[in-house]
């Protein structure tokens, strides 16, 4: 009789150990398939009444990986610091290892690696004293590969431990851990120059990340399989990927990888010399950037803006309620004129202390919207910061690459410097601007003349430029400088001949809410020819205005816009 008591017992225990397994494991998987919200709406409804106190830590570390993946690290801080607080509780060791190893990765996410390897240290002090399961264990030697690869850069500690991550990963079917432990000994291979055997593990991970549904992994390999395409001179194939990558990313809502996929684009067109395409990726992307950081600044402000307006909804309601309660009282009380005095005295005292704590909770509040909007203005500074930082990183790769080049392609890349420089320029006039969205017209377009100093000079070409200051939006400045360099750069390339006086001449001027663009050249070569160039026009697409082009007496372009300072 004891004996099958017991085996009843350790039965029990079994399969609830299944079903917890299967609900952690279920939203696991929503998770691998990008089901981000589907699986928030999961993990908390089983939160609300979890099977042990055990599950309820691996859901709260599951919330916790969701938000990560969202980059709200403000989130994962909380429901990691929660899951915490219950394994304290509970003295589990396991889940404590567990915790360390997800805190390891929290903080190599953010580039914060001396705090990733405090806890790494933590961990590994468990490992030393305490039994560690195969599966979190796989997680531990994984983190360890990441932090010797991207921190310490030792590619041989790398591979040994992505190993050890790969082996016990395979073991128990972690496909997280299968999948970037491959991603290190992929990446261990291109940085040691064999392209071709990092392609090899590329494809391979991408053919795993499609069978296994692993949707955000499969974005990111597209990533890493189309650079070293482009690094083994397989640009047709890269394309082909890129463009795949592409439609993937689209299809999962996946923005961010849209556009790094989309600057893979760029770069195949332009070494394939389709300057064409290339500089239509290139707009592309610039659209996808801001409609990136447009959605993340709106849903913020929106967020916010419903909160305040609730708030400040029920406050009203109360007050009405307590008006409409004092106004009865003072009605059923009106027989005694003591008793009138002494509601409305209770009433106006009500009131009094009613309005002063809605003042303190209001004071509050407005406290919390401005700890906020800082926190949001300093992202949006670090984001311009980063943008401008990529863009000077491309400067200085094409300048290195001008001093090894000559005659017509050598004018090409200045072709490109110019252009890549007009936009990196208002990325420095936006982030010294206390307002993001709006930039001195003047101060940028003279920034972009000065861009092309060295190419005038070499082409002894003078110049007339005359431009109102006023504040127009970043948008418009963008179009505007990229439509400058580009007919500059027309100029330069095809309108002078043989003349004495090569000039060039431009003037933008602001009036009663519109601005009046004029460039002209004194060039002969295209005189009298009809000339419609293509990246213009689609820059005048964009602008959505009317332009006109005269040849009578040299080139002219203009057009005129509606433009408000609101």
């Amino acid at each position: 009789m004891k004996h099958t008591i017991a085996f009843l017992f350790l039965l029990f225990s079994l399969l609830s150990f299944s079903q917890n397994d299967s609900i952690i494991s279920y939203g696991q998987n929503l998770i691998y398939e990008n089901k981000l919200d589907d699986a928030i709406s999961f993990y908390n409804s089983h939160l609300t009444e979890p099977k042990s106190p055990e599950q309820k830590v691996k859901l709260l570390i599951g919330l916790a990986d969701i938000y990560k993946l969202k980059l709200d690290f403000k989130k994962t801080n909380h429901y990691l610091i929660e899951a915490y607080t219950d394994i304290e509780e509970l003295g589990n060791k396991q889940l404590k290892f567990l915790y360390h190893v997800k805190m390891i990765e929290f903080y190599r996410k953010r580039g914060l690696f001396k705090e990733a390897i405090e806890h790494q240290k933590n961990a590994e002090s468990i490992l030393k004293k305490n039994i560690i399961n195969e599966f979190d264990l796989s997680s531990y030697y994984n983190r360890r590969a990441s932090l010797f690869s991207q921190h310490f850069g030792n590619l041989d500690s790398v591979i040994v431990y992505a190993n050890k991550s790969l082996k016990l990963a395979e073991k128990v079917n972690h496909k997280d851990n299968i999948f970037y432990s491959k991603l290190e000994l992929a990446s261990v291979y291109e940085r040691r120059g064999d392209i071709k055997g990092a392609i090899a593990y590329f494809e391979d991970l991408l053919n795993y990340a499609n069978n296994n549904s692993l949707i955000q992994h499969q974005a990111d390999v597209y990533i890493n399989y189309t650079n070293a395409l482009i690094k083994d001179d397989q640009l047709e194939k890269a394309l082909q990927v890129s463009l795949e990558a592409i439609a993937f990313a689209k299809a999962n809502h996946l923005l961010f990888n849209e556009i790094i996929v989309t600057i893979n684009v760029y770069e195949t067109y332009k070494k394939l010399g389709n300057t064409e395409k290339a500089y239509d990726y290139l707009l592309n992307r610039i659209i996808l950037s801001e409609k990136y950081n447009k959605l993340e600044h709106d849903k913020f402000l929106f967020e916010l803006e419903e909160k305040y307006k609730l708030t400040e909804k029920e406050n009203e309601i109360k007050i009405n309620t307590l008006e409409i309660e004092n106004k009865n009282k003072a009605l059923a009380s009106n027989k005694i004129k003591l008793y009138v005095s002494i509601s409305l005295f209770l009433a106006a005292l009500i009131i009094t202390v009613l309005i002063a704590y809605f003042l303190k909770k209001e004071k509050s509040t407005n406290k919390q919207l401005k700890i906020l909007s800082e926190e949001n203005e300093f992202l949006l500074s670090e984001a311009n910061h980063r943008i401008n930082n990529n863009l000077q990183l491309v400067v200085i790769l094409i300048s290195d690459q001008l001093k090894n080049t000559k005659g017509q392609e050598r004018f090409e890349l200045k072709n490109i410097l110019t252009k890549v420089e007009a936009i990196s320029t208002l990325h420095k006039h936006l982030y010294k601007n206390k307002d993001k969205s709006k930039v001195d017209v003047a101060n940028y377009l003279n920034d972009v003349k000065v861009s092309f100093f060295e190419v005038f000079k070499e082409n002894d070409i003078q110049t007339d430029f005359k431009i109102d200051s006023v504040d127009i939006s970043s948008d418009h400045a963008m179009y505007f400088g990229l439509l400058l360099s580009e007919l500059c750069i027309n100029s330069i390339k095809h309108a002078f001949d043989k003349e004495d006086s090569k000039t060039i001449n431009f003037r933008l001027t602001h009036k009663e809410n519109r601005m009046y663009f004029n460039y002209s050249d004194t060039g002969s070569r295209e005189k009298n020819k009809e000339v419609k160039p293509k990246l213009i026009d689609k820059i005048c697409r964009q602008l959505k205005i009317e332009y006109q082009i005269e040849t009578d007496n040299g080139f002219s372009f203009s057009f005129e816009k509606h433009i408000t300072n609101d």
